[in-house]
């Protein structure tokens, strides 16, 4: 099955539901991308995240999960990497790594929304 099979398409709008809920989710990712350089930018998305999942529309509710096992998955990764750095150099591959996968995860995630379609699988690890 592909990707285009496992995902699905974003119903429309449920009436009251404005582009603002999108936003927000669109918010989240830019900051989550933000982050790679910044650092901080990546607990503000995940608090967004939390507080706007629970008025979402479904469609956007997958789109925040994602977003906050994206968050959770790429903290322990880099915990993991600084309590490695000591190892030859192993905890900077481990962070360097983490980096490259959660910039990708957070683009992934937000072309998916900018198209309006869910993730497959939003807690999983992968994209």
């Amino acid at each position: 099955m592909t990707d285009e099979q496992t995902t699905q398409a974003a119903p429309p709008p449920a009436p009251g539901t404005t582009d603002t809920d999108r936003t927000f989710a669109l918010v989240c990712y830019i900051l989550q991308i933000l982050s790679v350089v910044t650092g901080l930018t990546a607990i503000v998305a995940v608090i967004l995240a939390y507080v706007r999942m629970t008025e979402a529309p479904d469609w956007l509710k997958n789109h925040y999960t994602y977003q906050i096992r994206t968050f959770w998955y790429g903290l322990a990764g880099m915990v993991v990497g600084i309590l490695t750095i000591w190892v030859l150099g192993l905890g900077l591959l481990i962070m360097l790594a983490t980096a490259i996968w959660f910039i990708v995860r957070a683009v992934v995630g937000l072309i998916r929304l900018t198209e309006g379609r869910t993730h497959a699988d939003p807690t999983g690890f992968w994209v």
